[in-house]
């Protein structure tokens, strides 16, 4: 959720309300999603802020779509080929170092997620995106290792 009071957003939750401008017949406006009861029962504490902690996990982990995974497993084809051209190499690396980057974005995103203890839903799909990541981290790894091999 954010508040946005003139048409900027606060930024800063310990902020004071007359340091970022709110005042006497100000306008704020809370932007932000309508949580569904039935979807907040669904986690294990029945917590609202679980729930959206499972929200901020799932986006996280949509980062890396079923695109990702083709493009992993093109990297990995690609990487078995033993004749290349320099320029083709070239970009075959560039494009092992970007699918590396990707999945280390995902994974220090998902560490960047706390989740207190008793919010074991929220915990065991941190726990399983960060499995997903590794193990696709893990496959581009092992394509370049494949492909240092080949030179």
């Amino acid at each position: 959720m954010k508040l946005q009071v003139s048409g900027a957003n606060i930024k800063d939750d310990t902020a004071t309300l007359t340091s970022v401008g709110i005042c006497r017949n100000s306008t704020i406006v809370l932007n932000g999603e309508q949580v569904d009861e039935t979807e907040v029962k669904q986690v294990v504490s029945g917590n609202p802020e679980e729930y959206a902690l499972v929200q901020r996990i799932s986006k996280i982990v949509d980062t890396i779509t079923a695109e990702t995974e083709r493009e992993i497993t093109e990297f990995e084809q690609l990487a078995q080929v033993k004749e290349l051209s320099d320029d083709e190499k070239k970009k075959l690396q560039d494009k092992g170092i970007y699918l590396s980057e990707k999945m280390m974005q995902c994974l220090i995103s998902l560490d960047a997620v706390e989740c207190p203890m008793g919010f074991e839903t929220a915990r065991q799909r941190r726990r399983e995106g960060v499995r997903y990541s590794q193990k696709l981290l893990g496959r581009v790894d092992k394509a370049k290792a494949v492909m240092n091999t080949n030179k």
